[in-house]
C-alpha cells in the first residue's frame, strides 16, 4: 500500500484522527442498466491517478452525520505509476 506521505494534501502535522476537507460535491446518480441506479461521488481531478485502483469503502457516523471512509489500496502493477504521479504537485 502507498505510504500516506505520498498522497496529495498529506500533512504530517495533522493528528491521525483529524479530517481534511478536499472537495465539496453533490451525490449524483449513475444508471448502469435499467432498474440499477448507483449513487456516485466525484473526487477532484487531482486524484485522477487513483482511477482503477482497488478501494474499500466504510461507513460510520461523524458529528451526527453519515460519513464514508474510502481506503485506496493500489494493485502491484498500478502502485508504481500512482506513486510517481503522486510525487508531482497536486494543485496545479
Amino acid at each position: 500500500m502507498l505510504a500516506a506521505e505520498h498522497y496529495p494534501y498529506y500533512d504530517d502535522a495533522m493528528p491521525n484522527h483529524a479530517l481534511l476537507e478536499v472537495h465539496r460535491s453533490k451525490i449524483s446518480l449513475h444508471r448502469a442498466k435499467a432498474g440499477h441506479d448507483y449513487p456516485t461521488i466525484r473526487l477532484p481531478h487531482t486524484f485522477s491517478m487513483l482511477t482503477g485502483l482497488p478501494t474499500r469503502i466504510y461507513h460510520t457516523i461523524h458529528d451526527g452525520a453519515l460519513a464514508f471512509l474510502v481506503v485506496v489500496a493500489p494493485s502491484n502493477l498500478a502502485s508504481e505509476n500512482a506513486l510517481e504521479s503522486l510525487k508531482s504537485p497536486a494543485l496545479t
